[in-house]
């Protein structure tokens, strides 16, 4: 008994590999399939980060802002874990480790600084609005 199946049997056709694409290493595949769930994820958690900062923006709750700083250690450990990819991307320059270590903890600082503000009674909004967007543009800079 023969079977023969179709090439396209349901599968997206930018999974499917063609003679022409059949060149690449496997580790080159693995290496690409690798970056593009990095970017995926990377992208979900720092869209999360946005939607809670702009939650604590609102409302200024404590409880807010520990799950902010939750997602912002998470989103940091993911970096750090992938540095060297990172370094290799998008820091070509001779100190970029070093670069992305220090903007860490310049976004320690600036979560340091939101806390002391939320725990103030007169809280001032647009301050805490201020360092949100700042903080965002830090992950940002490191991300990208």
């Amino acid at each position: 008994m023969r079977v023969s199946l179709s090439p396209e049997f349901g599968l997206p056709k930018d999974l499917l590999i063609h003679k022409e694409q059949s060149g690449q290493k496997f580790s080159e595949q693995l290496n690409v399939a690798e970056k593009t769930h990095l970017k995926y994820q990377m992208d979900l958690e720092f869209n999360a980060i946005n939607e809670i900062g702009q939650r604590l923006c609102k409302k200024m709750l404590l409880k807010d802002l520990k799950e902010y700083r939750q997602r912002i250690a998470e989103f940091l450990k993911i970096c750090i874990s992938q540095g060297f990819s990172f370094k290799e991307n998008y820091f070509q320059t001779r100190y970029g480790r070093s670069k992305v270590l220090s903007m860490i903890k310049i976004v320690n600082q600036k979560l340091i600084d939101l806390a002391q503000e939320l725990l103030l009674e007169n809280r001032d909004s647009l301050k805490v609005m201020a360092l949100v967007d700042e903080i965002s543009g830090l992950l940002l800079d490191i991300y990208a």
